[in-house]
């Protein structure tokens, strides 16, 4: 994660958009199947907007993929259309056995700037402002996030320059980091899903808690 670190301190603006199983399963299954801990039904539409956020390339657009041991399949299919990007890293990058690196080092520099938090309705911010400047929250639908897309697309006309923007919000959050990155690369962009969810939505996850399932790459 010295990627991650390193832009913070040095202020450089990039993008974040994490492709995990969720993600591969939207662009690799049916329109039946089922993302975000069963808040976001597929689509045509949605998987095709992933599928080109997966493959988009930009400087310092970071993507992230499933780790080759923990999801072989999905790792294979994104790998040989990610190919040997430069900005390609792993989906779990922050999290996992990097996620108490996250907290020490990363909350400390995302403190240095002012903060926009697109999420779900569901997220309560009042412990996590705290710890960081969150300047504006948009709230959105926490079951088929996808819906709103027509409705936020437009907002980073409003993001100020050097600003980040912490997106919390299943598969509709990776179509944002790429596609607010690729119009307007004046400031920073970071999908990290359930990250804090143990301050927002008072849920802690596998990841959280250290129990997650021993992995010698990811875990």
């Amino acid at each position: 994660m010295e990627w991650f670190l390193n832009n913070l301190k040095e202020k450089t603006p990039f993008s974040f958009s994490r492709f995990n199983d969720g993600e591969l399963g939207c662009i690799m299954e049916n329109s039946n199947f089922i993302a975000s801990r069963g808040a976001q039904k597929n689509s045509t539409e949605l998987s095709y907007k992933l599928k080109e956020c997966l493959t988009h390339q930009q400087d310092n657009y970071w993507v992230g993929i499933p780790c080759p041991n923990c999801f072989p399949k999905m790792f294979q299919y994104s790998n040989n259309l990610v190919k040997n990007y430069q900005f390609k890293t792993l989906a779990v990058d922050l999290i996992n056995k990097n996620y108490q690196r996250f907290i020490s080092e990363g909350i400390p520099l995302l403190q240095n700037y002012n903060i926009y938090w697109v999420g779900g309705e569901d997220q309560d911010l009042t412990e996590i402002k705290e710890s960081l400047n969150i300047i504006k929250q948009y709230k959105l639908p926490t079951i088929d996030g996808f819906s709103a897309y027509n409705s936020i697309k437009g907002e980073y006309l409003n993001f100020e320059d050097n600003s980040v923007v912490i997106l919390s919000l299943g598969p509709l959050e990776r179509i944002l980091a790429k596609e607010w990155f690729e119009k307007k690369d004046t400031l920073t962009y970071l999908g990290l899903g359930s990250t804090f969810d143990p301050w927002t939505r008072g849920v802690h996850h596998a990841y959280h808690k250290g129990t997650q399932k021993p992995c010698k790459i990811c875990n």
